[in-house]
């Protein structure tokens, strides 16, 4: 493995010039009350009735808001703070992937009921995982058993036979957005990449770092010196970038709320 194209500085550069603002801009908008509105009438407004109290739209703009924070965070660390730290952008990176790919996965299907499906099952996650942390902690209301019971209940409205109390793996939806999104292109091997990092994976770390080899009075053991590789922290974020602009467009097309615009110039 690579461990990236061979770009150099300047086009480096020039590339976080013209993204870095479009990221600023984003993150200045999901956190205005005014924007990502669900139109009436609209797709994504016939959503929300059907899967009331579960609005599929929270669990899209939670996903958003999520995503992106974790692209800004990725943003700042590297242009504003200019520290590249080996590991750490790659986890930042992951998050913006996870989280876009689950926005994507729970807006693009065509069928409405498929769409709430991935929202219930979503919801279904957070019970479980909120239930392993804190129920032997003996937190009051953590048992996921009667919300899980409610969410089938709305999906036995809609005649949806799908397993909804099992939850969804974060997998499913990244290989979901890596076979349906349209700009982000290898969604999947940049999170797994990302993942790699973030659990120090030496698969990831020595396969797409950049190295300074040191001897060692030990024979046959040598001291790797690794950093994170500049055009590769670049690539994760172009590709969390990517995904945002399609789930932007699937958001306008479901909500009618003329978002895609963010991400142009």
């Amino acid at each position: 493995m690579t461990s990236s194209p061979q770009i150099s500085p300047e086009e480096i550069e020039a590339k976080w010039l013209e993204i870095a603002p479009l990221i600023d801009r984003v993150t200045e908008r999901i956190g205005d009350s005014r924007d990502f509105l669900v139109t009436p009438g609209s797709s994504l407004a016939g959503d929300d009735a059907a899967s009331s109290p579960y609005q599929v739209s929270h669990v899209v703009k939670s996903s958003i808001t999520a995503g992106v924070d974790h692209l800004h965070a990725l943003k700042v660390l590297i242009r504003d703070a200019h520290v590249l730290h080996a590991l750490a952008p790659f986890s930042l990176a992951r998050g913006a992937l996870e989280n876009l790919s689950i926005a994507y996965w729970v807006l693009l299907p065509s069928q409405r009921n498929v769409r709430i499906e991935h929202a219930l099952r979503w919801h279904a996650q957070n019970y479980l995982d909120g239930g392993r942390a804190l129920v032997p902690r003996g937190h009051p209301n953590s048992d996921p058993a009667p919300k899980l019971t409610k969410l089938e209940d709305v999906a036995q409205q809609r005649d949806i036979t799908a397993r909804i109390r099992t939850g969804h793996s974060s997998t499913e939806a990244v290989k979901f957005s890596e076979d349906n999104a349209q700009q982000a292109g290898a969604v999947l091997f940049a999170w797994q990449l990302c993942s790699g990092y973030a659990h120090g994976r030496a698969w990831a770390r020595l396969g797409a770092s950049d190295r300074v080899t040191d001897t060692t009075t030990q024979p046959g053991v040598v001291a790797l010196t690794l950093t994170a590789n500049e055009g590769t922290v670049q690539w994760v974020a172009l590709e969390a970038l990517h995904l945002l602009t399609d789930v932007l467009r699937t958001y306008d097309q479901r909500a009618n709320a003329h978002l895609e615009s963010l991400l142009r110039d």
